[in-house]
């Protein structure tokens, strides 16, 4: 290629290398290493396809995730790319190869230089860079960054908006740029796997881990819809593809505004994972709460028993009783019920209130959920994905099959609180809307103990969820589906860690969970270990203060006292053993362990690490494993690839399902 780089291509290059000294500290002294420059910096050897004459298909959705913006707040992806086709980048500042994260950059800034004579991309055009290192690009950095990349326009005002030769010019507004960060490298994690980002970080001369990182430069164009339309190598991100790539797109948007069956179905849905308050930095005094419209979430129903018939890759063929075949009838029975908030004895608790769709069927907000009139649960809410796969259900395994499981949340006094299995009935027999509903399901059969157990089990047993990153790699063999950091955690988790000794994984599948029950000693603390005479309380946003237990036990009831397994057997050997929980979705169901005692899947390893709590009936599995800190990373790392590819499918369905409508009653 004959290479000749302009002067305005120059002053951008300097400017990002510029920013990264912003970022760098210490580590500036690291001389950027000379390489041949990438065609981004130049002009194309090859003319650029016509805009329109091609299409650009969806390529895959573009995940959400809530990460911080230049002021410290906390922001989402899928609100971010509303509106505008968005080019999203992946980088940290304190990179200094030309052609990485200051190649994107240049590219941007040229983009940003051109549209100025392009009104159409101007304005259907907005870039994002995502560092991937949040312990060195902190808000105040990326700002800093930010300031400096940006601020080199400030010259141009002259031109833009003021008089030349007694004529005034006028004022182009620039192409929106937004720096991002994480708030950890923990939720940082899953945004990297779920783009497909491996970063590797280098060590320094010394063999400790360094402030430099390697990583594949990937640029992705993603439209108004969440879909990723196109993804940018080194070789291919230059200015006159990616123009060409949003006029193509926004050609075919104007083409298609006619035709409104394709709009339906490819229009926007506004489906998000983790709770709608999120609490992440409550602790601080600067917390501002970023509560988001329920009401506003949409979905789309999908079809549940072509899953159920296909399940995903990892996941093996599902069982069910022969007196309880799988149909569509019945599973949309059983979700419409699973939803229904007359179900309880006031008309204001559904199944999924503690199993929450897009929570990771768990609750994510709360240890223990809270049920009937306030009243609070003593276990954690598990997760319901996969739970076709189980033999023993609840944590202390009190329950054999689905079609039973239903009945305790449903009577329990501080769950739903209906007072009788013959009252269930009556309600529903009384509803209109369940009108033939039972009947069309179950051949004639109307509501029952037996059918009610039945629909409900048939929509919970399609809750299936694979074809994970790992699943990709380790079943399919993509080689690059997961991280190093992941591989190694791997490694650890059969070998070192032998997690794989209760989380399971057979040749053609893996269910990680050996569907036993062992004693790590959370139970046994909880009954056993002493208690503190004061307890920390948080009232406000970064507001604690200590109250006496005393003080505490005077207003309210005691804690429950749970002893397991040993509440089913009578066998004094049995106290403090629960079931082994699966670990797919893992990184979606916090918080963890039976009473939700642990808040992150870190606090989880560094519980494991020291040997769980030692009791007299502890499991003989569970020893201190000496992990080294980046070991415990490698593992987190590999945890959260074991996220279905289908859960936003999934959250999407059951957002189309009405919650039932007491003003009926």
């Amino acid at each position: 290629m004959k290479f000749s780089m302009p002067y305005s291509t120059a002053k951008f290059l300097f400017l990002a290398l510029f920013a990264s000294s912003l970022s760098t500290g210490a580590a500036g002294k690291v001389k950027p290493e000379v390489k041949m420059f990438a065609p981004g910096y130049g002009e194309l050897d090859f003319k650029a396809p016509e805009a329109g004459s091609y299409q650009l298909p969806v390529l895959a959705n573009a995940h959400n995730a809530e990460v911080l913006n230049t002021e410290g707040e906390f922001v989402e992806f899928h609100q971010l790319f509303k509106g505008k086709y968005t080019l999203l980048s992946f980088m940290y500042g304190r990179c200094n190869d030309v052609n990485g994260c200051p190649l994107t950059y240049v590219v941007f800034n040229r983009i940003r230089h051109m549209a100025r004579k392009d009104p159409e991309i101007n304005n259907n055009l907005r870039f994002i860079s995502m560092s991937f290192d949040p312990d060195n690009d902190t808000p105040q950095i990326i700002k800093a960054m930010s300031d400096a990349l940006q601020g080199h326009s400030a010259h141009n005002k002259h031109n833009e908006s003021s008089t030349h030769g007694g004529q005034r010019m006028k004022h182009h507004k620039n192409i929106e740029w937004l720096y991002l960060t994480a708030e950890s490298q923990e939720s940082l994690t899953p945004i990297l796997q779920n783009y497909n980002q491996a970063v590797l970080r280098q060590p320094d001369s010394d063999g400790n881990q360094g402030g430099n990182f390697s990583h594949i430069l990937r640029v992705y164009l993603i439209d108004p819809q969440n879909k990723i339309r196109n993804i940018y190598s080194v070789s291919f991100l230059h200015p006159d593809i990616i123009i060409n790539d949003v006029k193509t797109l926004l050609m075919a948007k104007t083409q298609n505004k006619t035709n409104i069956q394709h709009t339906l179905q490819n229009k926007q849905r506004n489906t998000r994972l983790g709770p709608s308050d999120h609490k992440g930095n409550y602790h601080s005094k600067n917390y501002k709460t970023r509560s988001a419209s329920v009401s506003s979430q949409t979905g789309d129903e999908t079809n549940l028993l072509k899953l159920f018939n296909s399940p995903p890759l990892g996941l093996p063929k599902a069982t069910v009783p022969a007196d309880n075949t799988m149909t569509a009838d019945k599973i949309k029975l059983g979700k419409k019920l699973f939803f229904d908030r007359r179900l309880s004895l006031n008309n204001t608790l559904s199944c999924a209130m503690c199993h929450i769709p897009d929570q990771g069927f768990t609750n994510n907000e709360v240890k223990t959920p809270v049920g009937f009139e306030g009243r609070s649960l003593r276990r954690n809410a598990p997760s319901l994905y996969n739970s076709a796969y189980f033999d023993k259900l609840h944590h202390d395994a009190r329950e054999t099959s689905l079609e039973n499981q239903i009945w305790l949340p449903l009577m329990a006094d501080n769950e739903m609180a209906m007072p009788s299995i013959g009252m269930v009935t009556k309600k529903l027999l009384a509803l209109d809307d369940y009108q033939g509903v039972f009947e069309k399901a179950f051949n004639g059969k109307p509501a029952s103990m037996l059918t009610i157990g039945q629909a409900i089990a048939s929509y919970e047993r399609t809750l299936l969820s694979g074809n994970s990153s790992f699943d990709r790699w380790y079943f399919a063999k993509e080689e690059h589906a997961i991280s190093a950091s992941a591989k190694r955690g791997f490694n650890l988790f059969k070998g070192k860690a032998q997690c794989i000794s209760c989380h399971t994984v057979a040749k053609d599948h893996a269910l990680f969970t050996d569907q036993k029950l062992h004693n790590t000693g959370i139970g046994w603390r909880a009954s056993m270990g002493k208690t503190a005479k004061t307890q920390k309380v948080q009232v406000a946003p970064g507001r604690y203060i200590s109250i006496k237990q005393s003080l505490i036990k005077s207003v309210g009831h005691g804690p429950i006292s749970d002893l397991g397994y040993y509440e089913i057997t009578q066998n004094p050997a049995d106290r403090w053993k629960y079931r082994t929980p699966s670990l797919r979705n893992v990184s979606l169901t916090a918080p963890y362990m039976h009473d939700g005692s642990l808040s992150t899947l870190t606090d989880v390893v560094k519980f494991y690490d020291q040997g769980g709590v030692k009791n007299i009936t502890q499991s003989p599995l569970i020893q201190p494993l000496n992990l080294t800190s980046s070991e415990s990373e490698d593992l987190v790392a590999f945890l959260t690839t074991l996220t279905g590819s289908n859960i936003e499918t999934l959250i999407s369905d059951a957002l189309a399902t009405p919650i039932g409508d007491t003003h009926s009653l």
